[in-house]
């Protein structure tokens, strides 16, 4: 078992509301950058899409099966992380469950996705409790 312990503090919660048409993992990067925010956890994220784009992992060899869904679906949920990479950017890695007019249930690694009327999403800001 792999186990870490951060010596960290949760400092807030940021809301924000997508607009239709816009990218969820776009968006991220951007309020990440306008609020500052280093590492985060994604809480909260629910909402509406016309497309996902999204791949899963099918064997241990990393093979990677992709797909585009281009219709409306609810988006049920999304949850994982922003977390600074070495190069000084920062990464976001989604995972998503969205549901297809009929109720089946679609989901995994997010590459992207785009809002039909929005979406929101809530972040637990973490900081090093060092800095």
């Amino acid at each position: 078992m792999v186990a870490r312990n951060l010596d960290t503090r949760t400092s807030r919660v940021v809301y924000h509301r997508l607009q239709a048409g816009e990218s969820l993992l776009d968006s991220l990067y951007s309020l990440a950058d306008s609020e500052g925010i280093r590492e985060a956890a994604v809480i909260s994220c629910i909402g509406s899409l016309t497309q996902l784009k999204r791949r899963n992992l099918c064997s241990l060899e990393r093979d990677h099966t992709r797909e585009t869904i281009d219709e409306i679906m609810e988006l049920v949920s999304a949850e994982g992380y922003i977390q600074p990479v070495e190069d000084g950017g920062i990464y976001v890695h989604i995972h998503i469950a969205a549901a297809k007019p009929d109720g089946q249930i679609v989901g995994g690694h997010c590459e992207d996705a785009t809002c039909f009327t929005g979406a929101y999403v809530y972040l637990q800001v973490i900081e090093d409790a060092q800095g």
